[in-house]
């Protein structure tokens, strides 16, 4: 059922492509079961409505939307009597490298998908996506969840392609239309999300908490207290972790040098980019893109 506390062990096809996709028509569920994954989860509402509980806050889910759940968070979604129609999709970020996306999407992926557990914060525990229509995005699920069920000759490439596909139309639909991470809170957490999107769009600029500050109108003793308050990280711990994302998803992509990925991302220290990397990801760049070639 939905609700059973699943690991990427129980799922066959995590082992081969990284990858699995269950679905749930007609999913009812009244009672809360809080429960979590070691896994990233994309919760595809097809059809109905209901509520997503994620600690201590609930959003309104209706379909057509997609919710991303971070690693390990815990979660449950509640129906009304009539049930929903969902897709679950799980997908193991930390060990298969996501397929490489066109450029001008790259900066958007990390936005919807966290690449490592540690990227994790107090706003992107849960990221939302609403559509108008489903059924692009249905079709290439199904054909997934087919194409991993038949293990066919070519399923190991022909999987990663809807993949690709499936990501793209996401991301593209980001740009368009944006996403939400928290519903629209008061003021002052709106002059905050702004900065935090201004951040996410302009992670490559230089910036001082006197030019941040000075752009929402705070002083820099109010934006450090405040910032850290509604996001649970400082001002450039998120700045850096953002650039390190952009960082991981230059190494999965390219063959570009480390330094010039360096560069590319807003670090001008190469020493300070890798200790930054490993201390965040765990491995240096160079081992980062050996394990995801």
């Amino acid at each position: 059922m939905l609700t059973t506390q699943i690991r990427k062990r129980q799922l066959p096809s995590m082992r081969t492509f990284g990858v699995a996709v269950d679905y749930f028509p007609g999913y009812v569920n009244r009672k809360i079961r809080m429960h979590s994954l070691d896994v990233v989860l994309l919760s595809f509402i097809v059809r109905g409505r209901g509520r997503h509980i994620i600690g201590d806050d609930s959003f309104v889910e209706t379909g057509a939307s997609l919710a991303v759940t971070h690693y390990g968070q815990q979660h449950d979604i509640l129906t009304d009597r009539r049930g929903m129609d969902v897709i679950n999709v799980y997908i193991d970020l930390q060990n298969h490298p996501l397929p490489a996306l066109p450029r001008e999407l790259q900066p958007v992926l990390p936005l919807l998908l966290p690449l490592h557990p540690n990227f994790q914060h107090r706003l992107n525990r849960i990221v939302r996506l609403q559509f108008d229509d489903p059924q692009p995005l249905v079709a290439l699920l199904f054909a997934i969840r087919k194409e991993i069920e038949a293990r066919e000759p070519g399923c190991r490439e022909v999987v990663p392609m809807l993949f690709k596909h499936f990501l793209i139309l996401c991301c593209r639909h980001a740009m368009r239309a944006g996403f939400t991470a928290v519903e629209p809170a008061p003021h002052p957490h709106r002059l905050l999300e702004e900065l935090r999107s201004y951040l996410d769009q302009h992670y490559l600029g230089p910036h001082t908490l006197e030019s941040l500050a000075k752009r929402i109108r705070f002083s820099r003793t109010s934006l450090c207290r405040a910032f850290k308050a509604y996001t649970g990280k400082r001002v450039f711990d998120y700045l850096i972790e953002r650039r390190i994302q952009a960082a991981m998803m230059s190494l999965r992509g390219g063959n570009e040098k480390v330094l010039g990925v360096a560069l590319e991302c807003g670090f001008n220290d190469l020493s300070y980019f890798n200790r930054k990397f490993k201390q965040l990801v765990g491995v240096t760049p160079s081992q980062y893109r050996s394990l995801h070639p």
